[in-house]
């Protein structure tokens, strides 16, 4: 996010501004810069985005986390951080599943394997993409979505669609196992999202980890006022770091044209 508001110091100087690398505010990203003509500008980056979360019965079980939170974890033991025995979020000989696909569900699976699983499995609520290049409900030059695999499927992982999730099993409070149900989606008469019928008798997919990869949550923005400019994933939610850069150009051609008023 990116806000620019009246200086109140016309003599303070760019660097002065510039909060101490240890400072609470440089921690969490927000740099102030001051401009020619005694604007100031705050530069932030944004908070932890919000998963996506999976409320069914059972979700309070030990061993249902939220992708990142394994993730995070795991750059921070290869960090050299200690975490505790009764903190440690870890696959080793456990057989695992992944709800959900994208770049944060495939960095799962290839983290599963490191950490020296069992099995992985990733299952999703939509149908299977086209195997490609290309893709008849998307021609060119719209983006083509086809099925995508990585060198992490590649490691080893079985991948299912059109899965929808019912409960999380466990014993003692332990996650192990996750009723699923495998659904078909049909047109809706009424035209817009098409609807979810179930297909078959529900099962149990044995599992003693379970990832949420799910996506994040749009933020939901308040009304700014003129100067304050939001961008990136304060804007449109976590995405790829690519966009965050295109978006942060056109923010910062936006801020500049403000500022030559």
């Amino acid at each position: 996010m990116t806000a620019a508001l009246p200086c109140s110091n016309k003599k303070a100087s760019c660097l002065d501004l510039v909060p101490p690398s240890n400072s609470p505010r440089r921690r969490e990203g927000m740099i102030t810069f001051l401009s020619r003509n005694s604007t100031r500008l705050l530069v932030t980056k944004p908070r932890t985005p919000t998963a996506r979360d999976l409320q069914v019965p059972g979700r309070q079980l030990r061993g249902v986390h939220f992708a990142l939170e394994l993730l995070s974890q795991q750059n921070r033991v290869l960090a050299g951080i200690e975490i505790a025995k009764e903190e440690r979020i870890t696959a080793k000989g456990k057989d695992v599943l992944v709800i959900g696909g994208g770049d944060t569900g495939s960095d799962c699976i290839g983290t599963a394997h490191r950490q020296g699983c069992k099995s992985v499995t990733q299952i999703e609520i939509m149908p299977k993409p086209v195997e490609g290049p290309d893709d008849p409900q998307n021609p060119w030059p719209n983006y083509p979505r086809t099925l995508k695999t990585t060198s992490s499927h590649e490691e080893g992982c079985t991948r299912r669609w059109n899965i929808n999730t019912l409960e999380f099993l466990g014993k003692d409070g332990h996650l192990t196992g996750v009723r699923v149900q495998e659904i078909e989606w049909q047109p809706n008469p009424a035209g817009g999202r098409p609807i979810m019928v179930e297909k078959g008798q529900p099962e149990v997919i044995k599992a003693e980890l379970c990832l949420l990869a799910m996506g994040f949550l749009k933020p939901e923005q308040p009304a700014h006022p003129e100067n304050v400019f939001v961008c990136g994933d304060a804007a449109n939610g976590a995405s790829l770091v690519v966009r965050a850069m295109a978006d942060g150009r056109h923010t910062a051609a936006r801020v500049h044209a403000f500022l030559s008023k």
